[in-house]
């Protein structure tokens, strides 16, 4: 059975709790609040004290990128993690962008606000204003981010950019980062999330 660390805000584990639930895996989810991180036991899992991480068995992975590229590798090879060179190198570039520019961003922000975190939030907002211009852009004209299909891609970078409402910004003033979210909340199997607008609502 694989275990998935976890809490029910965290956007980087909603990653890899999508890519689970929309391959049709179980999973079984131990809840890991923010003392549970600094224990030791879970510091044998991953030293670094942080979530997701992901046991199967004897095998052990840290960091949601890391976790996405290994379910797409063992269960979607192609599909998930690109068909060709460039899309597999456009698919690490979003990778890339979810765990810098979103991240020091919009999720920032977000856990200022929800969670308390003290953050630079003037450095926050001005990466947060340079990195959604550039997904609104690439998303104009487009379904998915790389190869017209889902892909780690869009799994890696959808879900603190669906949850910039709770970052203190409007998601309808990115209509087609609104739209995408919406499209990968309303694929079957989506595991509802906490702030994720559906489509036709909030």
């Amino acid at each position: 059975m694989i275990r998935l660390y976890a809490s029910e805000l965290s956007g980087n584990a909603h990653k890899v709790r999508m890519a689970l639930a929309f391959l049709g895996l179980d999973w079984d989810e131990r809840a890991t609040d923010a003392a549970a991180r600094r224990t030791d036991a879970f510091r044998a899992l991953n030293p670094m004290a942080q979530i997701p991480v992901y046991v199967e068995g004897d095998f052990i992975l840290r960091d949601s990128q890391a976790i996405l590229a290994y379910l797409a590798a063992r269960h979607r090879p192609g599909e998930w993690d690109g068909r060709t060179p460039q899309e597999r190198g456009a698919i690490m570039v979003w990778l890339s962008h979810a765990a810098n520019e979103i991240f020091n961003g919009p999720a920032l922000l977000r856990a200022e606000r929800l969670f308390g975190w003290s953050v630079d939030r003037e450095r926050a907002a001005a990466v947060a204003m340079r990195i959604l211009p550039v997904v609104e852009a690439h998303l104009a004209g487009r379904d998915w981010l790389v190869g017209g299909r889902l892909t780690i891609a869009d799994l890696a970078a959808s879900p603190y950019l669906a949850l910039i409402g709770d970052a203190g910004l409007d998601l309808d003033d990115w209509p087609a980062i609104r739209d995408w979210t919406r499209r990968i909340a309303a694929l079957p199997d989506f595991p509802a999330m906490p702030g994720w607008p559906a489509e036709g609502g909030e």
